[in-house]
């Protein structure tokens, strides 16, 4: 079930605001808390991978991600969208996380078009150390495609990271698990090394600088 904007959680002190995002993989919300009176981004993951064989063992995944997220987070990095609680309300799985008004990559190029080199290389720059912290946690990414590349004043922020990629079951990760004008043809075969986020970085990158979506890598492999 998709909660409704103005649902109050009973197990945590929020409301719901609005539905952010819904995929294949999960549900993202805008959430007020209400005794801090500030806004947070609340994760759950799409009720009908409850169907899917895999789910305990996702769930078991989610939880272990979300935790290894909030412990990069005691070292806060601030190009990485920080995770600040687990919990349960019901039978969904909650994943709390910072809020960040601003637009991301994707919107600001439809909307302004090409970014300026200079402008572009320090946002990537940014994105770039943060992807090598996540690295060194032993995590991947799976998905630094430009939706997921937010911008908080003049910093860019990487966020949903770990969650999709790193995360859907066997069942659905081919189909929800990466984005296909940005992802490297290998991940669609589940491979999960750092060189995935690499790859989809570059391709971000040229999104950026000339404003067009990259051809895919399957596309490029079938015209070798």
């Amino acid at each position: 079930m998709v909660w409704s904007n103005g649902y109050q959680l009973q197990s945590r002190d929020y409301r719901i605001e609005r539905v952010l995002g819904q995929g294949g993989f999960g549900i993202t919300y805008q959430a007020r808390h209400l005794k801090l009176d500030q806004d947070f981004v609340i994760k759950t993951p799409n009720e009908h991978l409850q169907l899917d064989p895999e789910y305990p063992k996702f769930v078991d995944r989610f939880i272990k991600e979300g935790q290894r997220i909030a412990q990069l987070c005691t070292n806060p990095h601030p190009h990485i969208v920080r995770v600040f609680d687990l919990f349960q309300e019901g039978d969904t799985h909650c994943m709390v996380m910072d809020f960040i008004p601003g637009e991301n990559l994707l919107q600001r190029v439809q909307g302004q078009g090409a970014l300026p080199e200079a402008e572009a290389v320090r946002y990537f720059q940014q994105i770039g150390g943060a992807l090598q912290r996540v690295h060194e946690a032993g995590l991947v990414h799976r998905d630094a495609h430009p939706g997921n590349i937010m911008f908080r004043g003049d910093q860019a922020v990487l966020i949903d990271f770990g969650i999709a990629g790193e995360m859907v079951p066997v069942t659905v990760s081919s189909k929800y698990g990466w984005n296909p004008a940005f992802a490297p043809f290998e991940q669609m075969r589940g491979f999960r090394e750092p060189t995935v986020d690499i790859y989809t970085l570059s391709a971000s990158l040229y999104y950026a600088l000339t404003g067009e979506r990259p051809a895919t890598s399957l596309d490029r492999k079938m015209m070798m």
